[in-house]
């Protein structure tokens, strides 16, 4: 399989699970409803489907580098890839999976609040994108560390935290779903990025470039056990 391909497969494989857990949420939300009606899609697509794509997005997200760390690359590095090229690829799969899964949410806010979209919406969801490259960039260290030390307890409480995340949402909006006729309203919230929103981005910048070179600088000289 030629490179870009399967950088893309990755990137598929990393959206369709998000996005087809909230995917189905809503569809139980929207038969759950006593009118169904074109309105009532875009209200589940602006309050539901948006907010809840980013937020479980970026706890899957954090589970799929650790898996691809820990059983693919390896394997991978194995047979013959090397290292630089193996890294190379995860950025790639990292950025462009962030990347879709916020366009998804932008076009599912834009068309659940047209024509009364405002800019503070889309900017929320450029956060959101921001989130998800943050926790890949923090898990792909974690994980890394753990390959490199075998100690399972640093990459054990990021996983735990995923799964912890997954699991309430589900469960919450599923419980809310049996009780309730009214849709569900998730809303992301970055009320601590509205002061000075661009020196917390050039931090986030820097962060995520120094948690990609420690990542790396582990890589480079990681001893592959299969």
């Amino acid at each position: 399989m030629k490179r870009g391909k399967r950088i893309l497969k990755v990137v598929w494989e990393n959206v369709w699970v998000g996005s087809g857990m909230v995917f189905l949420l809503c569809i139980a939300q929207f038969f759950r409803l006593s009118q169904w009606s074109l309105e009532s899609v875009k209200e589940i697509a602006g309050s539901m489907f948006a907010g809840g794509l980013v937020i479980v997005s970026a706890a899957t997200l954090m589970l799929m580098v650790y898996s691809r760390y820990s059983v693919y690359e390896p394997l991978k590095i194995f047979m013959g890839y090397t290292r630089k090229k193996s890294f190379e690829d995860m950025q790639f799969a990292k950025l462009l999976s962030a990347l879709f899964i916020a366009l998804i949410s932008a076009a599912a806010v834009t068309f659940g609040r047209w024509p009364s979209v405002k800019t503070e919406d889309l900017t929320m969801v450029f956060w959101g994108f921001v989130l998800m490259m943050l926790v890949q960039g923090a898990m792909e260290l974690l994980t890394i560390l753990y390959l490199k030390t075998r100690k399972q307890w640093i990459v054990l409480a990021a996983i735990v935290v995923a799964c912890a995340g997954i699991g309430g949402f589900v469960g919450y909006n599923v419980m809310a779903i049996i009780d309730a006729e009214d849709i569900i309203e998730i809303q992301m919230s970055f009320l601590f990025l509205q002061e000075n929103p661009l020196l917390w981005l050039l931090v986030f910048i820097v962060v995520y470039h120094l948690m990609e070179y420690f990542s790396w600088k582990l890589l480079k000289n990681l001893e592959i056990r299969i």
